[in-house]
Formats: C-alpha cells, sequence, structure tokens
C-alpha cells in the first residue's frame, strides 16, 4: 500500500512539537493523526501525552476527534480495504499496517490497546495555556511558593 501524502507520517514522535496555522487548515487532523501516532507507535497510554490549545471550544474538538480517530484504528483492524475509503481512514490504515509489519504484536492486541486509549480519553492532557498552566501551578504548588488553590489566571484580553 502506498503512503497518503502526509508530511506528518514521518515526523519524529519525541521532544516537543509545534503546529501552527490558519483555521481549516488541519490542525485537528494533524493532531489527530500523531496521538494515533504515538499511541500505536510509541505504546503511550494517553494520558501520557500533552496537547495545548488556545480555547476551551478546541480542546473539546480535539478530544473528540481523538476519540474518533482511535476508535477508527481498533475498528480498521477487523475490517477489510474498500476502493471508496476517505482520506482519513486510508491514512489511518496505512499506519496500522506500518506497524503491523514490525510484527510486535497481533492484530488483536494492538486493536484492545487502540479501544483501551479511546475509551480513556478523558484522562488525556488536552488543555488550554490557562487550564494548563493552573494545573501546573496546583500539582507543583510547594515548589512555586503557591497554595494548593492556585492563584486565578486571567486571560489575556
Amino acid at each position: 500500500m502506498n503512503a497518503p501524502v502526509d508530511p506528518y507520517l514521518l515526523l519524529p514522535l519525541h521532544g516537543i512539537g509545534l503546529i501552527e496555522a490558519s483555521a481549516g487548515t488541519g490542525k485537528t487532523f494533524t493532531l489527530a493523526t500523531l496521538f494515533t501516532r504515538l499511541v500505536v507507535e510509541q505504546r503511550l497510554r494517553i494520558g501520557q501525552i500533552l496537547a495545548v490549545t488556545f480555547t476551551d471550544a478546541a480542546t473539546q474538538e480535539l478530544r473528540k476527534r481523538i476519540r474518533e480517530r482511535l476508535a477508527l484504528a481498533a475498528q480498521l483492524l477487523a475490517r477489510a480495504p474498500a476502493a471508496d475509503d476517505a482520506p482519513e481512514v486510508q491514512l489511518t490504515r496505512y499506519l496500522l499496517q506500518r506497524e503491523l509489519a514490525q510484527g510486535r504484536e497481533t492484530p488483536a492486541a494492538l486493536a484492545q490497546r487502540l479501544q483501551t486509549a479511546a475509551d480513556e480519553i478523558d484522562l488525556a492532557s488536552i488543555f488550554t495555556i490557562h487550564g494548563f498552566c493552573t494545573r501546573v501551578l496546583r500539582e507543583h504548588a510547594l515548589e512555586s511558593g503557591h497554595t494548593f488553590d492556585p492563584p486565578t489566571l486571567l486571560p489575556s484580553e
């Protein structure tokens, strides 16, 4: 199977990455692809991945799209390819086939891991910038010199 054209298929999955683009250019699609790759290729649990966005609406949309992509990936392992598969399906199927070719786990084990990740999406660290800062201040209150109830962070006007 030929690789779908997507520059994020070869992006290294370590370190810190920044995706910055205009509205409607596919940032959420790309992040869902990267989350899926991290679960499939790096075998990370959903709670080990951090994504920071600008708005509450974006965090909810990202969470929803990642859940859908992971569930789709789990389902694709038991479904034959179709000629009219959507690009998202083709891309996800390619990622799965690339991983299964490594021979590290069975399709059933991979499907179970993906479904578990989809089910645990509420454990994902997907925050707004303010939400992430609040969490860090709360979790590291003693080190930061604050109480366990962090100061209110005011959004920029």
